[in-house]
């Protein structure tokens, strides 16, 4: 139930602490190996290979290793004169592949935090809007505002990573990770979203 509330003076004062707050949600800001992933993820981007001639995609059969800590991996030609292979030697089938090389690799853009923001803004804006009345007829604190809202944002940020599913992954990424989850690998992109308050 709302207090009775005739103290005009203490509203502005609530409202003027609110307005010197900014509320950001998204990928820790020092975090620059999750910046990058949320980067490419967001806006896509064509991966082309710095000082040699081939990237590297790992298969199933070199786990996490790279092409380097292999001793015995030879070249193939793939049928396109833009598809290569490193393989090594199998017993069984005479070889098998371990890297697949490409001139370039194209990520399409996933855009989670502009999905979030389009699909989830009007309920953020009515439930902030709520919020800020209650904390001005002394409800609840200025502080109560940010940390409600944005733990509904980080909630909805968190289920567009869960729920995206198209463009989905190459087959080969599927392959490696085990699933088709665009958004999810290890679970740290999803995991690191999270809100921050700072002074304007």
């Amino acid at each position: 139930m709302t207090k009775d509330f005739d103290n005009t003076a203490e509203a502005i004062r609530r409202l003027q602490e609110l307005q010197s707050v900014r509320l950001s949600v998204g990928v820790p800001w020092l975090n620059n190996h999750l910046n990058m992933i949320a980067m490419v993820q967001e806006y896509g981007k064509t991966i082309v290979p710095v000082n040699r001639q081939w990237l590297a995609l790992p298969t199933p059969n070199s786990g996490d290793k790279r092409p380097a800590d292999f001793q015995n991996l030879f070249f193939m030609l793939g049928k396109a004169a833009d598809q290569a292979y490193l393989a090594m030697p199998d017993a069984k089938s005479g070889f098998k592949i371990m890297f697949i090389l490409r001139k370039s690799v194209v990520i399409p853009p996933r855009p989670f935090l502009r999905y979030s923001f389009n699909h989830h803004l009007g309920r953020w804006t009515e439930l902030g809007a709520d919020l800020a009345f209650k904390c001005m007829v002394g409800e609840i604190e200025p502080k109560d505002v940010y940390s409600v809202l944005g733990e509904a944002m980080v909630k909805d940020i968190k289920q567009t990573i869960t729920d995206f599913s198209t463009p989905s992954n190459a087959p080969l990424t599927a392959k490696n990770k085990g699933f088709d989850d665009p958004l999810i690998d290890s679970g740290k992109l999803r995991d690191s979203i999270t809100w921050i308050t700072e002074r304007i």
